[in-house]
């Protein structure tokens, strides 16, 4: 690893010593003089020069070049939105096999007692009777069923 070392040294201080050198001849040999003449005709050119040009140096833009305003966006269509038909309404709860058997009391809770052709099922509120179909409440009217409308349908007792 200091053999690598010294052989860098070495090459880096041949490196320096050549550029010294050529340092050396550009600061000894002497700068070329412009005649007499050729220096009064510069003189002349910018004196005769029109004065409108700019004397500073143009530089490119750095975020690009300005560009014209853009014209304004055409307004977005209005859309109008077709009314739907309203849904139809959902068929009554016996007639899709439900019914009510009776209603269970003890203390707090209360349970209802569901006749399905499928088989009957002891329910509370929050239970789900089918999928879209919860138990809302039970009481002496029988059993109170939100089906997603605006109020919750009764399930009553089959007289």
């Amino acid at each position: 690893m200091r053999v690598i070392a010294a052989f860098f040294t070495l090459i880096m201080l041949a490196a320096v010593g050549l550029g010294g050198k050529a340092l050396r001849d550009a600061l000894i040999e002497p700068t070329p003089q412009m005649a007499p003449a050729t220096i009064a005709l510069a003189v002349a050119e910018v004196r005769d020069a029109p004065q409108s040009r700019s004397v500073g140096i143009r530089w490119p833009a750095l975020f690009g070049e300005p560009l014209p305003p853009a014209p304004p966006a055409p307004p977005a269509p209005v859309v109008v939105e077709e009314k739907q038909p309203p849904a139809p309404p959902r068929p009554p709860l016996s007639s899709l096999g439900y019914q009510l058997k009776g209603v269970v009391r003890a203390g707090d809770a209360v349970w209802g007692l569901v006749s399905h052709p499928t088989g009957d099922q002891i329910m509370r509120v929050g239970d789900a009777i089918a999928e879209g179909m919860v138990v809302a409440r039970i009481d002496e009217a029988g059993l109170w069923v939100d089906i997603g409308e605006d109020a919750p349908v009764l399930l009553g007792f089959v007289e």
